[in-house]
């Protein structure tokens, strides 16, 4: 290179949310006593993951190519239903799966004050999200969920060279995750959200040419082709 302009250098991250999960097939009406951290997959929940490896494995548009240096690096949240779709793409990508906390989905008490019916939940979840500095019946706000997100992302980008990664976390912390590699502010989620499906995909490419600030791209949002598979 001359004239001292460093060549662009682009990561690609793709977010997969976790397979279905026991916690997700409950009715409205249903009890939750507390936050569910130990949910495992259900039986359709282990096909999507087995699926979404099998696809992305073959997908060299996607994820192009094996670890090694300055190649990909897996991360999964550590909840047993993040971990057990992150088993499924490790197998398939020959990838290591690496547990981060900072992944995790939000952090709730393990035991509510009262039970709370799912509907219930879901309300308490929008309602953090309109008032972002707000915590909820002990339930972590929307503000400190995505100073986390925040600060795995940044330090993702600031370790050793990685081609990309993929990240294996859950609905709320994707959501964060890709408000801060997009660089919206939380004034967006008064209007319009990103929906997360279960094991939906979404791509990130972010580029970095050393003369600018980083350009990011949302090359695929939510994509559930692979679901075929499980139809």
């Amino acid at each position: 290179m001359t004239g001292g302009t460093a060549a662009p250098v682009t990561r690609r991250f793709l977010l997969v949310r976790h397979a279905q999960a026991e916690v997700n097939v409950l009715a409205d009406d249903d009890l939750m006593e507390g936050y569910d951290t130990d949910a495992d997959l259900t039986p359709l929940g282990r096909e999507q993951a087995r699926a979404l490896a099998g696809h992305l494995a073959g997908d060299r548009a996607s994820w192009p190519g094996p670890a090694g240096p300055g190649g990909y690096r897996l991360c999964t949240s550590p909840l047993r239903r993040a971990v057990r779709t992150a088993e499924a793409l490790a197998g398939a990508l020959g990838l290591t799966a690496v547990r981060d906390a900072r992944l995790a989905e939000v952090r709730a008490p393990r035991r509510f004050p009262r039970p709370l019916a799912v509907r219930e939940w879901d309300a308490l979840l929008e309602e953090r999200l309109r008032h972002p500095e707000r915590e909820f019946a002990g339930v972590e706000s929307w503000a400190a969920q995505r100073a986390r997100a925040r600060e795995f992302l940044r330090e993702c980008l600031a370790g050793p060279p990685a081609a990309g990664f993929v990240l294996v976390s859950h609905a709320e912390t994707i959501q964060a995750l890709l408000m801060e590699l997009l660089d919206l502010g939380d004034g967006m989620l008064r209007s319009a959200r990103f929906k997360v499906s279960n094991t939906g995909v979404f791509i990130v490419d972010r580029t970095l040419d050393g003369t600018e600030e980083p350009c990011s791209s949302l090359v695929v949002a939510n994509s559930k082709s692979h679901l075929a598979r499980t139809a």
